[in-house]
């Protein structure tokens, strides 16, 4: 395992107190953002990583708080985008199978019965009835 250099332990350490401080104060505000507190969680984890890979080369940020904050709102937001187009094309997707049903009608529906009558093999739509 590799050893961190002395800026970098001091950096981990640094994290640990904010994260202890910051934490319940951080998922309180996510949950307002996001209306769950298991993705609130998630988010400020993800915000907690990238303090962990980005200050101890960069350092830690005068306010920390308030960049775990804006780093997991910006995920947030980037969440709810993606969840939003999601739901659209769910949407999008649903009226188009609604549309090519009403467009195929009883028509389509007639000419599949006659198709499958004329298949070799096939049982006549009275006989499947029967059966």
């Amino acid at each position: 395992m590799t050893e961190l250099s002395p800026a970098a332990t001091e950096a981990h350490r640094a994290i640990e107190a904010i994260w202890r401080i910051e934490s319940a104060r951080l998922i309180a505000g996510l949950v307002r953002v996001v209306g769950d507190i298991g993705t609130a969680e998630e988010l400020a984890q993800d915000a907690l990583v990238a303090a962990l890979e980005q200050w101890p080369i960069s350092g830690v940020p005068e306010k920390p708080g308030a960049w775990l904050m804006g780093t997991a709102r910006h995920h947030a937001i980037d969440l709810l985008r993606r969840r939003q187009t999601l739901q659209r094309k769910h949407e999008e997707i649903g009226r188009d199978i609604q549309q090519a049903q009403e467009d195929t009608g009883p028509a389509s529906s007639w000419r599949a019965i006659q198709s499958y009558r004329r298949m070799p093999g096939s049982r006549s739509p009275s006989a499947c009835s029967a059966a």
